[in-house]
């Protein structure tokens, strides 16, 4: 039954979280803090075995140079992934598209990337990425708002981490004698 309960207050956790994360559609990104940014351009994604049968997007971001090169292959810019962070999107999609960077703000340790997705006429063999490189901040985590939409939130493992503790502390408690 112990289990049950935790299991079940673990799940309206993660949908509260969810919920209350994207509630950042509704607020003003013009009263957020804006962070510095540049588009990275030229990259394709390295998965050839993954061949989706429907259209499908990949939500990403990368904290260090090992993990973005395996998705990505070399790195052609000047990126220093100690004081930057790349956020990606790679879409699987029969139309072209092309991922326009709007502005990325910061709030509340939430990393807000807002981007149009336009199609385009360009015509490519491989999914199309759209790439940011932004200054590095402590986060928990990543939303992607595309088209005003908030459409994904990433969130760390570390956040994860700290979040089952303290739920974990909550509900281990033993109960106090009457």
């Amino acid at each position: 039954m112990k289990n049950l309960f935790f299991t079940i207050s673990i799940f309206c956790l993660f949908i509260v979280s969810t919920f209350l994360s994207s509630c950042v559609s509704f607020t003003s990104y013009d009263d957020l803090e804006r962070l510095k940014y540049s588009d990275l351009r030229g990259y394709e994604y390295q998965n050839k075995e993954y061949n989706p049968t429907a259209d499908t997007t990949r939500f990403m971001y990368f904290t260090n140079k090992t993990d973005f090169e395996t998705s990505f292959g070399s790195i052609k810019d000047d990126i220093d992934f100690s004081q930057q962070i790349v956020v990606a999107v790679v879409k699987y999609e029969k139309k072209p598209t092309q991922i326009n960077t709007q502005h990325i703000t910061y709030a509340q340790n939430e990393i807000i990337w807002l981007y149009e997705d336009e199609y385009s006429d360009v015509k490519a063999n491989s999914p199309f990425v759209g790439m940011a490189l932004i200054e590095k901040k402590n986060f928990d985590q990543v939303v992607f708002v595309e088209n005003g939409k908030t459409v994904y939130i990433i969130t760390t493992p570390e956040a994860q981490k700290r979040a089952k503790e303290k739920l974990e502390k909550t509900f281990n408690r033993t109960e106090q004698e009457k």
